[in-house]
């Protein structure tokens, strides 16, 4: 009798990926399709895949048994499209330094393997003028009594947390000072040879400075007005600690404080359910296993509580265990399996959503999570679409993605087309999920 093959995917619990497999009808089991079909499958791989690949491999120590597996798949991908998705999500850097790490660099072909050698080079340059500017700037706060908090990726400068303080990609350098102190802030910036580009506190959440190869972000809220609700500033600077950069004395979060903001950045600001970037996810990981015990959970599930945001909190944990295989520390190790289960069919059936449609596709995940009945996700959408995305809505937002610098005074009509805007595309969205 003629054999019947059936192809689909199977998924490594090893690894956390998918796989091409063959269902063999004559041997009623499940083989690896080893032929070429299988390499031909390698374009069927879609960007949300790869990133959870670059995810996984982010996650390998030298000693893993894990690499060779790992390896057998990363090899069947296009690497052109591995490199560009890894640098949308900033971890350029790190899958340099992980590929020679892990040993794998040298069974890239010749061309690949220049192209990550010269990011690397170029990312590792970058992140020295980023260093020389921070620690003008901190200088000549320090000068002027201007007490400051490095915030994410600057603080990568005074902690060890990435092992190499040079591998941590980053857009600019965040800096948190009080809203009075703008005024000299602004001064000092000017003095360390940098231009004011833009932003006027307190009307504006950050104002931008551009010079000498760096882009510097001067906050007075580590998040929008609209969420600084789930964020208590006088704690925040009071639980500041003490640190250094070569010699120069300034501020970084606490830890427990900068596994909140980096949950609240990711999650409650930007909004990343599901086009979540690899690095912020990360940052999260390679916190926990600097700082360990120092961490205080209890206060960080207190909080979460407190602002009704745990459901966030706990897709958040999802997102981190399901792409980099991490271990949660007990106190929030506490997934459910149907909820895990639940969460991987509301992610498999928005992720790969239009382009267009993405913005959407995060506030209906924000929706769904939030509760599994109809009174729920009512209540739910009122809150996420009406009350966050339309009235509550920032007005220096809407003139930045309406474009309209000194037009203010079309905002009252522009949050009409704003709330057509967002309504239609739920609409399109759900209408999307559905035949999901």
């Amino acid at each position: 009798m003629a054999l019947l093959y059936c192809l689909s995917y199977g998924y490594s619990e090893k690894t956390g990926l998918y796989t091409l497999w063959r269902f063999d009808q004559s041997e009623c089991g499940w083989l690896i399709f080893n032929s070429i079909v299988y390499i031909g499958a390698s374009c069927l791989i879609k960007d949300t895949q790869i990133k959870t690949y670059i995810a996984r491999l982010l996650s390998l120590e030298s000693d893993s048994e894990d690499i060779d597996e790992l390896w057998a798949e990363l090899k069947l991908l296009d690497w052109d499209t591995l490199i560009e998705i890894a640098r949308e999500n900033r971890v350029m850097l790190l899958v340099s330094y992980k590929m020679r790490q892990l040993g794998l660099e040298e069974r890239l072909g010749p061309r690949i393997r220049q192209t990550l050698y010269l990011k690397y080079q170029k990312g590792i340059a970058r992140n020295v003028i980023y260093k020389r500017v921070l620690k003008e700037v901190i200088r000549s706060l320090n000068k002027n009594q201007v007490k400051a908090i490095l915030l994410k990726g600057a603080t990568m400068f005074c902690e060890n947390i990435y092992q190499n303080q040079y591998i941590r990609s980053m857009a600019d350098l965040d800096i948190h000072i009080l809203k009075e102190d703008f005024p000299v802030a602004r001064k000092c910036l000017m003095k360390a040879g940098l231009h004011y580009k833009g932003g006027r506190v307190p009307a504006d959440l950050h104002e931008d400075f551009w010079g000498k190869g760096a882009k510097v972000e001067l906050h007075y809220l580590p998040v929008p007005e609209k969420y600084r609700t789930v964020f208590n500033m006088e704690l925040f600077w009071e639980n500041a600690v003490d640190a250094e950069i070569d010699g120069i004395k300034t501020y970084i979060p606490s830890p427990t404080d900068q596994i909140y903001h980096s949950f609240i950045h990711t999650m409650v600001r930007h909004q990343y359910l599901i086009k979540y970037q690899i690095h912020d996810l990360y940052d999260f990981v390679m916190i926990v296993q600097y700082y360990r015990e120092m961490i205080e959970w209890e206060e960080i599930l207190k909080r979460v509580n407190a602002n009704n945001i745990e459901s966030l909190f706990k897709f958040y944990c999802w997102q981190i265990t399901r792409n980099f295989g991490f271990c949660l520390p007990d106190p929030i190790n506490n997934l459910r399996v149907e909820e895990t289960v639940r969460y991987e069919i509301l992610y498999n059936r928005l992720k790969d959503c239009p382009g267009w449609l993405e913005s959407a596709s995060e506030r209906l995940m924000a929706i769904l999570i939030k509760g599994d009945n109809v009174t729920s996700h009512i209540k739910n959408t009122y809150k996420v679409i009406i009350k966050e995305s339309l009235l509550d809505e920032s007005k220096e937002f809407l003139v930045s993605l309406y474009n309209l610098e000194g037009k203010r005074f079309l905002l009252p009509f522009i949050r009409v087309v704003h709330f057509f805007r967002i309504t239609s595309l739920h609409i399109l969205i759900v209408v999307y999920f559905a035949k999901r």
